[in-house]
């Protein structure tokens, strides 16, 4: 047998469509920024500039863009 519906769904819907002015707030994103996706063009052309710049190896390169 299915489970009943929250019997406090319905009030709390019927009380957000009473006040449709209402709108959540902002809220700063508190994750870590690594894992971050960068564009494909910033990352080729950072590594470019690396390996204008000397560095021959990945580690070198990954160093060089954090400096």
């Amino acid at each position: 047998m299915p489970a009943d519906a929250s019997p406090l769904i319905p009030p709390a819907l019927d009380q957000l469509r009473e006040h449709p002015e209402v709108v959540p707030a902002e809220v700063p994103d508190p994750r870590d920024p690594r894992g971050v996706r960068h564009a494909l063009i910033t990352v080729l052309a950072l590594t470019a500039c690396a390996v204008l710049a000397g560095t021959t190896s990945v580690l070198a390169v990954s160093e060089w863009i954090a400096g």
